[in-house]
């Protein structure tokens, strides 16, 4: 299980294309709680899909968004 704090949640809300099930799965834990690891592994994809299109500047400097989903990559990384 993994935990997430409630500005994990809004801001994989906000940036992340997810499933139905995601959405609801998200929803359940809007002020923070904590995720199956089949749901992080899926989370973690689409974490990283979303850095490669928006993490990085013209010079490959991480923008603040891009260090938020590195930062939510290494904490739904299941080991």
């Amino acid at each position: 299980m993994i935990y997430l704090s409630k500005y994990d949640v809004q801001f994989m809300l906000m940036m992340l294309q997810l499933t139905p099930e995601l959405n609801q799965v998200l929803g359940t834990i809007a002020e923070g709680g904590e995720i199956a690891d089949d749901h992080a592994d899926d989370l973690r994809d689409r974490c990283t899909d979303k850095l490669d299109e928006v993490g990085f500047d013209e010079n490959y400097e991480p923008t603040e968004n891009g260090r938020k989903l590195e930062a939510l990559v290494d904490k739904l990384y299941i080991g």
